[in-house]
């Protein structure tokens, strides 16, 4: 029971963490864009948005399908002419019971990255790097016997390389990229009388769609 229990916390990690992956272990990114300054001879206006937000509907709602509630962003904020810094944090819960089994699984992530844009105005082709980070709880409670309930932790660690095409209009942002990810999860997990852990690695690819606004 426990070595299921564990491997049912990493593909937790893996199946929201992936959009479209070949391997279980890919991550995501999506961003926002802004514009340029426009320079006058007596005086210099800047119409270009600062930041963005927004979310990953294709994420949200592949997940409500399966009556999992989840909450994806994407943060972008501008360091220069050409480059932004990105931060996507995630959430994930879910409960599923019956008669006389409870599972609930608790999941936080975060992806902090920096973005290039090929062209001047944040919009258009760019490259992006993401290092990302993955915690996801879960407790199985079994009412029969309390010796079979399991408690299990999982922390997941990766480094992604991105392409994507980011197009704004007015205030309104939307964003897609795919990239490779490699990443190192290990779990643990504990019974009345038992402990074990595990630890692995894998790679995949990670597709992304965002929409959101700039401001």
């Amino acid at each position: 029971m426990i070595k299921k229990i564990l491997s049912v916390c990493l593909l937790s990690i893996a199946f929201v963490s992936a959009q479209v992956v070949d391997d279980p272990y890919a991550y995501t990114s999506g961003a926002q864009e802004q514009e340029t300054p426009v320079v006058n001879i007596n005086h210099t206006e800047n119409d270009e948005p600062m930041f963005a937000v927004s979310i990953h509907p294709v994420s949200m709602f592949i997940l409500s399908l399966f009556d999992i509630p989840s909450i994806f962003l994407t943060i972008e904020g501008n360091l220069a002419s050409h480059v932004s810094l990105i931060t996507r944090p995630y959430i994930v819960w879910a409960e599923f019971s019956d008669s006389d089994e409870d599972l609930d699984i608790f999941l936080f992530g975060i992806s902090e990255g920096l973005r290039v844009y090929l062209n001047e105005g944040h919009r258009g082709l760019y490259l992006a790097g993401h290092f990302n980070y993955d915690r996801v709880s879960l407790e199985y409670t079994y009412e029969g016997n309390s010796r079979d309930n399991v408690d299990a932790h999982a922390n997941g660690f990766g480094f992604g390389i991105y392409v994507g095409h980011k197009f704004r209009s007015g205030h309104f942002t939307t964003s897609f990229d795919i990239g490779y990810v490699y990443s190192h999860y290990s779990a643990s997990a504990k019974a009345e009388d038992d402990v074990d852990r595990v630890a692995t690695v894998g790679s995949g690819y990670d597709i992304n769609y965002t929409f959101g606004f700039a401001f």
